[in-house]
């Protein structure tokens, strides 16, 4: 079991795990993955190979970035007909950044925009 404060983030799919650790490497941080054992949470998850202190700072600043062009597609997690994908709430009219007024989220956060492209309510 890997430490949890050494677990940079989590995905499900391989594609995301390969574009993680490129992203990672090319910021100079070397990491590997082990597939998760519990079943409620994603089925890898992405630990520092050498965890020095310089590095597990990299990997964490640098984490929110990597998702964000992994999940380019997905502006923000809000419908179609732009409501909050997790309430409902209509946020059309409201200004970017957005968290939702009714149930809190940020949904511009890479894990709303995660949550939404994987199926997942929060």
């Amino acid at each position: 079991m890997p430490d949890p404060d050494l677990i940079i983030t989590t995905a499900n799919d391989q594609a995301d795990v390969a574009q993680i650790l490129y992203g990672l490497s090319i910021r100079g941080v070397r990491a590997k993955v082990l597939e998760a054992h519990k079943k409620k949470t994603d089925r890898y998850q992405i630990i520092l190979e050498s965890p020095t202190m310089i590095q597990l700072r990299i990997a964490k600043e640098s984490i929110a970035g990597i998702w964000d062009a992994i999940l380019d597609e997905y502006g923000r997690a809000v419908t179609v007909d732009g409501h909050c994908y997790f309430c409902q709430y209509d946020v059309s009219s409201l200004p970017r950044p957005t968290t939702c007024p009714e149930c809190g989220i940020n949904l511009d956060s890479h894990q709303a925009r995660r949550a939404m492209r994987d199926g997942k309510k929060k």
